[in-house]
């Protein structure tokens, strides 16, 4: 299943990405974002975020109360604009479920954007299509998280 979405920010993008890759940021995300224990790790231009949240509903006879999900970004070099591209992996720890792609941090009219997009799979016969499905929602509202703990940090 194929996922995308986009967030805005109010800054260059210099200034995004070192947002990116603070630690701060990260565990700030994980916080809003409803997780009930998380791990973060800011390396240079790698980061991995580690979230035990609530899990959805049609998920919880695979996975129990909680779900984890693992994100990380390794992200390339900036271009002369700024643009740079991050490969984006997304595991959940012990499921058939994962997603690959890309982050793109990009210049945009009034600061910066980051779209990332990226093909969930689920691989269980049956039911796959459907907690993919399920999952979705999920996944793009962790990019409307980063947005919303941005402007607090970019302020």
């Amino acid at each position: 299943m194929q996922i995308s979405a986009t967030a805005l920010f109010p800054a260059d993008p210099a200034r995004v990405f070192a947002m990116q890759i603070d630690r701060a940021f990260l565990e700030e995300v994980c916080r809003i974002g409803g997780a009930v224990r998380y791990e973060v790790e800011a390396n240079g231009h790698r980061t991995r975020m580690s979230r035990s949240m609530p899990a959805p509903e049609l998920a919880r006879k695979f996975v129990g109360d909680t779900i984890t999900v693992v994100e990380t970004y390794l992200w390339g070099d900036a271009s002369a604009d700024g643009t740079r591209t991050a490969d984006l992996v997304v595991d959940v720890p012990g499921t058939p479920g994962r997603m690959t792609g890309a982050a793109v941090l990009s210049p945009a009219l009034g600061g910066s954007q980051i779209v990332v997009s990226g093909d969930l799979v689920v691989k269980l016969p049956l039911v796959g299509r459907k907690l993919e499905q399920a999952a979705a929602p999920a996944l793009t509202a962790g990019i409307e998280v980063q947005e919303t703990v941005a402007r607090r940090y970019l302020a």
